[in-house]
C-alpha cells in the first residue's frame, strides 16, 4: 500500500512540475495547427477526461499527505481548467497564442500605436516629415515587434537628414545606417511594396541608382499604384536623361573645338 501511495505522489509530483513548462496545448494534448472547430472539441474531450483524473475529491488526501498534496492536485485542476477555457475561447486564444510567441498583447498600446501610425501615415502623405516621424515614434513605443511601425519611422528620420540641392543627405554614414536598418525591415516585410519604395528612395540618397531603380519596380510588381515608386521612377528617368544629353552636347562641342 505504501508503494500504491508514492506511486501516486510521484504521479502528482510529474504533473505538478508540468504546469511551469508545458503550454496549454501540451497540457490538453491537442495540436495548435487544427481549425479552431476541430481544436476546440479535441480540448474539451480531452479536459472532460483529465478533470477526471485531476479532481481532489479522487485522492486520499490524508494518506497522500495532507494540504501539500491537495494544494497541488487543486492547482493541476486549475491550470487545466484555464487551459480548456482559453483554447475553446477563439478570442482567448489568440491573445494566448500571442503571449507565447511574445508579442504584444497590450489591447491599449496596440489601439494607441494603430492610431498613430494612422496620423504618421496622413502626415507623410502630406509632407510633413517632422510630425510623421513623431507619429510614428509613438507606434514604435506602444508595439515594438510591428515591423511597419519601425520601418516608417526609421524612413521618415531619413526623410528628416540635412540634404544638398540634389537631395543627396550631407552625412554619407548617417544614409548608410538608416538604409541598414530599413534593408532589414525588407527582409522581414519582402512583400511590402511600402518598404520597398522607402529603400529605393534611400539608394537614391546614397547615389545607388541601379539598385533604387530595382526596388521601384518590384514595388509597383507588388502594387502598381504605389505613389512613391511611381514618382521616384520617373525622377530617375529623367536624371537618365539629362545625362544622356550632357554626353550628348560634350561630344558634340568636343567635335566642334577639336
Amino acid at each position: 500500500m505504501a508503494e500504491d501511495i508514492q506511486e501516486v505522489r510521484d504521479k502528482i509530483d510529474r504533473m505538478h512540475s508540468r504546469l511551469d513548462e508545458a503550454s496549454y496545448y501540451e497540457l490538453l494534448e491537442v495540436d495548435s495547427q487544427l481549425s479552431d472547430a476541430e481544436l476546440a472539441s479535441q480540448a474539451a474531450n480531452t479536459f472532460r477526461q483529465l478533470a477526471k483524473e485531476w479532481h481532489v475529491d479522487r485522492y486520499d488526501i490524508d494518506a497522500l499527505g495532507g494540504q501539500e498534496y491537495r494544494q497541488k492536485l487543486q492547482e493541476i485542476f486549475s491550470t487545466i481548467n484555464t487551459a480548456h477555457q482559453v483554447l475553446t475561447d477563439e478570442e482567448k486564444r489568440t491573445e494566448y497564442d500571442m503571449e507565447l510567441s511574445g508579442e504584444n498583447t497590450d489591447v491599449g498600446a496596440i489601439l494607441t500605436a494603430e492610431n498613430a501610425f494612422k496620423k504618421g501615415s496622413n502626415m507623410l502623405s502630406r509632407g510633413s516629415y517632422k510630425g510623421a516621424h513623431e507619429q510614428f515614434r509613438i507606434a514604435v513605443e506602444n508595439n515594438p515587434d510591428d515591423i511597419e511601425y519601425q520601418a516608417y519611422h526609421i524612413y521618415t528620420e531619413y526623410l528628416l537628414l540635412p540634404k544638398d540641392e540634389e537631395g543627396i543627405p550631407e552625412s554619407r554614414s548617417d544614409a548608410k545606417e538608416i538604409y541598414d536598418k530599413l534593408d532589414d525591415c525588407v527582409d522581414a516585410k519582402p512583400e511590402n511594396d511600402s518598404l520597398l519604395a522607402y529603400l529605393g528612395v534611400v539608394a537614391m540618397g546614397l547615389k545607388r541608382y541601379r539598385e533604387a531603380q530595382a526596388l521601384f519596380r518590384e514595388a509597383l510588381q507588388y502594387n502598381p499604384r504605389n505613389t512613391t515608386a511611381q514618382r521616384q521612377k520617373r525622377l530617375l528617368e529623367m536624371r537618365k536623361k539629362r545625362e544622356q544629353n550632357k554626353g550628348f552636347f560634350a561630344k558634340l562641342i568636343d567635335k566642334f573645338t577639336g
